[in-house]
């Protein structure tokens, strides 16, 4: 039986956020329960051999997660918290952490920022600025609310996901079919991907009805979009850096690359903290860490996005802990231990920057130029998924995306600089795929 000081880590058997949660709990004497599906675990046999305890758990499912979290204090197991890093696992961590009285953040706010439409609709009714928006279960109903919302354009997407899946730029009617197709497309394959997780599709009615059916239809939000990554200290939201983002844009705006601290006008830095402090304790959150993202209009203000309470992916986390010097997962497991966290010395002391290698759909036939990525002295992390005989898949979400450069430098345009400059020493030679047609929409 595992101790007290247990740390029940739901979906942590990912690289590197596991490591870095199970290296950050160790320093602070906390034994790692490490619950995850068996394909997970099996793909990381190091957090598994490291964790004090490892259980094959569908932890997307948050009704049979929580029964089987409520089984093991009735057999005398003591968890001291809770935690995820992964979206799918971020209902399952809160339901689990209501259950046995643990801290955390209430499974109703989590739902609430999961949707997308229930998250924009809490935010306006609060009186934070918000692009007009509706859910929207036929293809009249979208076709209204362009229609009273012209000129234009509009954003169609999935009311739950992740990635810039199913996402398109809609701007004129003659767009929408396209954009419908696209969602379909990005559904069946979220779809695919929870019931490889082990979540019981038929069990979740409010995952099953986003799945399903309705569609999200927003006003496009103009501006530069950021996204704030920071951590829960006593309740109060404490922003640790802002992300720069590069994206395809239109129609799908897929991100390429992400580098921070961003640079932000005058006085921006303390707006967007100051608005965090305010928007996320109103929709019922204080507990964690949190990746927001948000838009900088020309007027200087501030329009929150999705909201969501695990850390940044395409590696904003490791880049958010390495230019500040900063434990993010550690800052949570400290107030679990009841200790207190200094924000105080929190800030970026060097820059950090990440690019994609996105080489077109079809065969690669040779790859060329990665010695010198991984000879670099400013090279925080790397991937090349790609070798002679890969298949690459058209860009349609940031899943498709295999490979990248994460570097480090000691002013932003150094680390930009240096990231684009090793991802275009890469040179990917690609045989083009034969156009593929899409099926068709099954979006109503």
């Amino acid at each position: 039986m595992a101790s007290a000081r247990s740390l029940l880590l739901l979906g942590g058997a990912l690289r590197p956020t596991g490591a870095h949660c199970m290296e950050q709990a160790e320093e602070r004497g906390l034994d790692v329960i490490l619950a995850d599906t068996r394909e997970n675990l099996s793909k990381v046999p190091e957090l598994v051999e490291r964790a004090a305890r490892t259980v094959e758990l569908p932890y997307a499912d948050v009704e049979a997660t929580v029964a089987w979290a409520m089984r093991q204090k009735e057999a005398g197991q003591e968890f001291l918290g809770v935690y995820g890093t992964r979206e799918t696992a971020a209902e399952s961590v809160a339901a689990v952490a209501e259950a046995l009285g643990l801290p955390g953040n209430g499974r109703a706010a989590v739902r609430c920022i999961q949707d997308k439409f229930a998250c924009r609709a809490a935010l306006a009714e609060r009186g934070f600025r918000q692009p007009p928006v509706a859910r929207c279960s036929s293809e009249e109903e979208i076709r209204a609310f362009l229609a009273a919302h012209r000129p234009g354009p509009w954003i169609v997407k999935p009311p739950t996901g992740r990635g810039s899946a199913g996402v398109s730029l809609v701007r004129d009617e003659s767009d929408l079919a396209a954009a419908l197709v696209h969602l379909a497309r990005a559904r069946r394959e979220l779809r695919e991907e929870l019931v490889g997780q082990g979540m019981d599709m038929a069990a979740d009615e409010p995952t099953e009805a986003a799945l399903a059916g309705d569609v999200l239809v927003e006003g496009f939000q103009t501006g530069e979009e950021f996204s704030a990554e920071g951590v829960f200290v006593d309740g109060v939201p404490r922003l640790l850096a802002v992300t720069a983002k590069v994206t395809t844009g239109a129609p799908h705006f897929i991100e390429l690359g992400h580098a921070m601290p961003a640079d932000l006008p005058p006085g921006a830095q303390a707006d967007v903290a100051s608005t965090l402090e305010r928007a996320l304790p109103a929709l019922g959150l204080s507990w964690g860490v949190f990746h927001v993202e948000f838009w900088l209009e020309r007027d200087g203000g501030i329009v929150l996005g999705e909201v969501h309470v695990r850390p940044g992916g395409d590696y904003i986390h490791v880049m958010a802990q390495h230019i500040t010097d900063t434990q993010m997962h550690g800052a949570v497991f400290d107030q679990f231990l009841g200790k207190p966290v200094d924000v105080s010395g929190w800030g970026a002391r060097r820059a950090a920057a990440i690019r994609f290698l996105t080489p077109p759909a079809g065969t690669v036939t040779a790859v060329d130029g990665w010695a010198e990525v991984a000879a670099s002295p400013h090279l925080l992390a790397g991937k090349l998924a790609l070798e002679e005989g890969s298949e690459t898949a058209p860009l349609k979400s940031s899943y498709d995306r295999s490979s990248f450069v994460c570097v480090t430098g000691a002013t932003l345009q150094e680390a930009v600089d240096t990231a684009e400059r090793l991802a275009a020493s890469v040179k990917i030679e690609v045989t083009p795929a034969a156009a593929a047609a899409d099926g068709p929409g099954d979006c109503f």
